[in-house]
This record gives C-alpha cells, sequence and structure tokens, in this order.
C-alpha cells in the first residue's frame, strides 16, 4: 500500500489569522465527513485558530463509527468502547486554504483530517484514503481530475411540520427556475465568492429539484469543493426561507437526488487526457485509448464493491430503480443514462480533452473522498491489468428480460443489504484501499442503518434520511 501523503507545512498562524481578521472572520468550521456522507464540524474562535493548527481540536474516536441516525453502533471491534480520542486538524496548505464563507457572515471553512492524539496517522481518516489515491495515481504516471453533478430537492416548511415543493413548472425550463430566482442568484454569488467553480446550473426531471455541475478539478480540490458546496447550499436557502436536500430520496415518489461522478486521467508527462485515444496509436471506435479501456474496464469489473461505498445508506438502495437512470444495472455505455458507467467521449466540438467516465451509482450518503479513491483504484487496477470493456450497451436494459440480460452478462446492482455488504466485504480492491480497520467501521454503519430500517416502512426511512443531507 501507498504509504499516507506528508501533511504539508502551515503557512504562517499571525498571516493567516490577520486575513481572516480584515475579512470579518470571528470562527473558522473545521468539516469532515463521516462514513454516511454526513459532514460533521468543529468551530474554533479565530483567536484559537494558531493552536488548531498544531495540535488540532479533539474529537471522539467514536465518530468512526456514527450511524446515519446518530447513533453510535459498537460492532466494529476497533472502536468498540466510548474511549478513544482523535485530533482534527485543519488542512492549509496557502493563505487561501480558509474560505470566509460568503452565506455565513463572520465564520469561515476550511476542511480537516483526523490524526492521533500523538499526531500520527488515524486509520479511520476519511480524506487520506483519497490522498493515498492520488499518490498512488501519480506514481503510475496520472493525475486524476474529478467533477460532481449535484442534485438537491429545494422545499419551504409547512405550519404543520410537512413540506412543499419550492419550484413548478416543466423539468429542465426556465420557468422552473424563475420560481427560485432569488436563491439562484445568491447561491451562485456565494458559490463563486467561496471559490466554488460551478459549470452549470438547472432545474432537474424531479419536482422541486435543482441541479449544480461542479466544474473539473484534481480529486482532493474536487472532494473539498463537494463538502463547501452542501455548506453554501444549505446556508443561501435558509436565506431565502427554503431548505435543500441532497438526500437519495427526498420522497417515495421523487426521482431520487444523485451526485454522479466523473472522473478522467491526464498523463502527467504530456499534461493530456490519458483516456482519449488516436485511431492511428490504438484508439478504438469510441475514442479510447489502451488507458482508457483499461480505466473504464476496471471500474466495470469492481462496480459491486465500488458502489457498495459511492451509494451506501437505505436510502441509496432505494434509489436504485431502473428506469431513473440511478445506475440500477452493471453496464456501460457511450453517452447512455441509463447505465451505471457512462462514457462521454471526445468529440470534434468538445475537444480530445473532454472524455471521462461517468459513475451514476453515487449519492450525498457517500463520503466524497471514499467515494473517489475507490474509483480511482478500480479504474487505475484496470490499466494495470490490461483489461479490455465488453462492447458497450446502447439500450436500456431495463426493459430486455432476465434471460436477455443474463445471456449479456449484465446482472443488477444491490438492492439488498446482504448483497451490498456481501459485494463491500466481499472486494478485495475496497478492503485494500480502505484498509482493515476503515472497512470495519464503515460495514458496521451500513449493518446499523440496516437494523434501524429493518421494522420500518419506506416512507419513515425516507425521512429520516431526508434531512440529514
Amino acid at each position: 500500500m501507498t504509504p499516507p501523503v506528508a501533511a504539508p507545512q502551515p503557512p504562517d498562524a499571525a498571516s493567516l489569522v490577520a486575513r481572516l481578521e480584515g475579512l470579518g472572520v470571528l470562527g473558522v468550521s473545521i468539516g469532515w465527513v463521516d462514513n454516511n456522507g454526513i459532514v460533521r464540524s468543529r468551530v474554533v474562535p479565530l483567536e484559537q485558530l494558531p493552536s488548531a493548527l498544531t495540535r488540532g481540536v479533539g474529537i471522539t474516536a467514536a465518530f468512526g463509527v456514527f450511524d446515519s441516525h446518530d447513533g453510535i453502533t459498537f460492532a466494529h471491534e476497533g472502536l468498540a468502547t466510548p474511549s478513544g480520542d482523535v485530533r482534527l486538524v485543519p488542512v492549509v496548505e496557502d493563505l487561501d486554504s480558509i474560505v470566509a464563507l460568503a452565506g455565513q457572515p463572520g465564520l469561515a471553512w476550511v476542511p480537516g483530517r483526523q490524526l492521533t492524539a500523538d499526531g500520527d496517522p488515524w486509520p479511520y481518516d476519511q480524506r487520506a484514503v483519497l490522498e493515498r489515491q492520488v499518490a498512488a495515481a501519480a506514481e503510475a504516471g496520472f493525475e486524476v481530475r474529478a467533477g460532481f453533478e449535484v442534485e438537491m430537492v429545494l422545499t419551504h416548511d409547512t405550519d404543520d411540520g410537512g413540506w412543499h415543493p419550492a419550484r413548478r413548472g416543466p423539468a429542465y425550463s426556465a420557468n422552473a427556475v424563475l420560481d427560485v430566482h432569488d436563491l439562484v442568484e445568491t447561491l451562485l454569488r456565494d458559490l463563486r465568492d467561496n471559490g466554488v467553480r460551478v459549470g452549470q446550473l438547472h432545474a432537474e426531471y424531479g419536482e422541486a429539484q435543482l441541479e449544480l455541475s461542479l466544474d473539473v478539478a484534481d480529486a482532493l480540490t474536487m472532494a473539498d469543493a463537494q463538502v463547501l458546496t452542501r455548506q453554501t447550499v444549505h446556508a443561501a436557502a435558509r436565506a431565502h426561507g427554503l431548505r435543500a436536500s441532497f438526500a437519495p430520496l427526498a420522497s417515495t415518489t421523487g426521482a431520487g437526488n444523485g451526485w454522479h461522478l466523473h472522473t478522467s486521467l491526464v498523463d502527467a508527462a504530456t499534461g493530456r487526457n490519458a483516456l482519449t485515444g488516436d485511431p492511428a496509436a490504438g484508439g478504438d471506435e469510441h475514442g479510447l485509448s489502451p488507458v482508457g479501456r483499461g480505466y473504464l474496464a476496471g471500474l466495470l469489473r469492481e462496480l459491486p464493491g465500488v458502489t457498495a461505498v459511492t451509494a451506501p445508506s437505505t436510502g441509496s438502495l432505494l434509489r436504485r430503480r431502473p428506469g431513473y437512470w440511478a445506475g440500477a444495472y452493471g453496464f456501460w455505455g457511450v453517452e447512455n443514462r441509463e447505465a451505471a458507467l457512462r462514457l462521454v467521449p471526445a468529440s470534434r466540438l468538445l475537444g480530445s480533452e473532454v472524455t471521462n467516465v461517468e459513475l451514476k451509482a453515487c449519492d450525498a450518503s457517500a463520503n466524497p473522498y471514499l467515494a473517489l479513491a475507490v474509483t480511482i483504484a478500480a479504474g487505475l487496477a484496470g490499466v494495470r491489468d490490461g483489461l479490455e470493456p465488453p462492447a458497450p450497451v446502447q439500450e436500456d436494459v431495463g426493459t430486455w428480460d432476465g434471460a436477455r440480460r443474463e445471456a449479456a452478462g449484465i446482472r443488477p446492482l444491490a438492492t439488498s443489504f446482504e448483497q451490498q455488504q456481501a459485494d463491500l466485504l466481499g472486494s478485495d480492491l475496497v478492503r485494500e484501499v480502505l484498509g482493515a480497520e476503515l472497512l470495519g467501521a464503515f460495514a458496521a454503519c451500513r449493518a446499523a442503518d440496516a437494523a434501524w430500517a429493518a421494522d420500518r416502512g419506506v416512507e419513515d426511512v425516507v425521512a429520516s434520511l431526508r434531512w440529514q443531507y
């Protein structure tokens, strides 16, 4: 396994404090994401920032076994008691690493990493898992590029404790955006001021649904941006009397929210997209290079285990339905939005650098650092092993009968806890990427969620996650 990446030395603390004081910052929120995709945080007053930069702030080790309902499971042997403390340390590489939040005056935000009390790597730190895979990609001669499509449902609270949609209008229409114009204006401004680059925004297919596409970035920057985007959206929605839900299913009748994950590799030597292949240099009819074919094939081979990490919650399993573009079956296609893996190829209009693979079975209940880590590792393993993908499927295989899917080697991805847990624990790649300790804690959280849901109906399960994300 690639050794952990050493934490960079922070810039001068006095300079950081002076800069933030000039921006009116009173406190800094240090954020991390748990095994359920829930963003947790600690806020330190600005005068305590120098201490936090070097010593971190204390958090309980039990966060490693928090489940989706804020219960604590002690089923994982490594974290089987309420004893233990770790240090949450801000990840600060330069003066701009700490973001003064445009939508929350007086507060700034920074991602955190979890270390032992002695400052050593902690095996349950999810950000370090992604750092290792970024380093592994670099050793193989690649840089990783990633982007998330962020779907959300916008609502008004009602006097009886319920909620109703914040927008009407046809899907993807200008009228639908007009219903939430004030929010959209605030959101675009706040995301820009918070340093989050947006590719596009539109009213999505589902009721009251909006989508933000985050502009491509390196993997660690993208994971951090995904976390910051959530906080920015929630603050903007609150400012306009609305609530936002990123939950995989915000209602039992809705289309569901995905956080579709796009990834590609860049050849570090040339700076060019390594997935794109010129026919004269081994490229195929879909514009994929040998590296691109291996990357796609690796993802396809590891898809059951990968999606157990990228769409892990009880809500994820309920969302995974044929016909909803949620990646219900394990196959790939060229621009096929029903496929779990959608190839976005280069074209004369878009150019050669656009080639990427979209993972549909990904949502906000995934930890973004873990989701990116297992995706990268699966793709790199396919490149290393020289894999070749089968022919793409350009149809909706949900309309096929079972015999035809079986003959084509296409199987459904997990929709039950039992199958999902078998896929998770049966994946050697996932075990290697997460490590035995973190995998054990992650699996314990999934088992706790399943036990909570076992005697409850679908409505209760969906409602329990609606405002967790």
